[in-house]
């Protein structure tokens, strides 16, 4: 009796890749456990395939909120492959955060530049670090950076507006880099917040600002950030009180620890 030949490492990463695709599209309707079961099964398949741990783990982090599974999924999918750019810009995210581990995600990001210079979020990541660390130019040069790889990169532009907006006084320029990402990506609910908040503290514009902010939690509903500037906007400038209550209510619902009188 003949046995049947054992499937090739060849065979058996094309098999991980099937199952990878197949836990892309579960993830796209919604079906965590039928997303997860599939990576699952793509990294049995090919246990030393890095490809099918780092969607693995970006999934955890993406969908379910295991931090420690997907940094540890990153972790094999580099040990796998050293030179796997896009593992070490997504443990450096993952460690930007959600750890608060700044040297270890700027070590991350600046092996994924080195790995891949032409990828626009990993400078747009580490531009966002920078800023937080105060480093305004080179922040800014990394936003720019992005913005002159990827020209279509809405998060690039959100994040340089914000940078104009709040530590350079660039109004105008804050106002059409925020303009520029929405008409890029109508979706993202963080430039119509900025641009919100621009237009409710530096324009005057309350209309303008009311429009942006109820856009902003219309994507992002648990935003609770969004809730609060609103209502402020309401109580100081639109003279709507009960509207005001509701949107500080709905904010410390969100959000406990905002102030309780804002």
């Amino acid at each position: 009796m003949m046995l049947d030949k054992l499937p090739e490492q060849h065979d058996l990463i094309i098999a991980s890749d099937d199952y990878i695709a197949l836990g892309n599209r579960q993830s796209q309707i919604g079906n965590k456990r039928g997303a997860l079961a599939a990576y699952d099964r793509a990294v049995c398949l090919a246990p030393n395939y890095a490809r099918a741990y780092n969607y693995r783990g970006s999934f955890k982090f993406a969908y379910c909120r295991d931090i420690q599974g997907a940094i540890a999924d990153f972790d094999s999918a580099i040990g796998y492959d050293p030179n796997y750019a896009v593992a070490y810009a997504n443990r450096g995210l993952v460690r930007y955060q959600q750890l608060g581990d700044i040297p270890g995600a700027l070590a991350d990001l600046n092996v994924a530049i080195l790995l891949n210079p032409r990828d626009a979020s990993v400078y747009t990541t580490r531009g966002l670090i920078k800023y937080e660390l105060g480093d305004i130019e080179y922040a800014f040069a990394d936003y720019d950076l992005a913005i002159s790889i990827d020209p279509t990169f809405a998060a690039a532009y959100n994040c340089r507006g914000l940078l104009k907006n709040v530590k350079l006084m660039d109004i105008d320029g804050a106002l059409a880099d925020y303009d520029k990402a929405i008409a890029l990506d109508p979706l993202l609910s963080e430039a119509f917040y900025n641009r919100g908040t621009l237009k409710h503290k530096e324009l005057g514009d309350s209309v303008g600002a009311l429009a942006d902010y109820d856009k902003a939690i219309l994507l992002a509903p648990r935003l609770a950030a969004a809730y609060l500037v609103r209502g402020l906007l309401k109580r100081d400038k639109l003279d709507d009180l009960l509207g005001a209550s509701r949107d500080f209510m709905h904010a410390r619902d969100l959000d406990p620890q905002i102030a309780a009188d804002p």
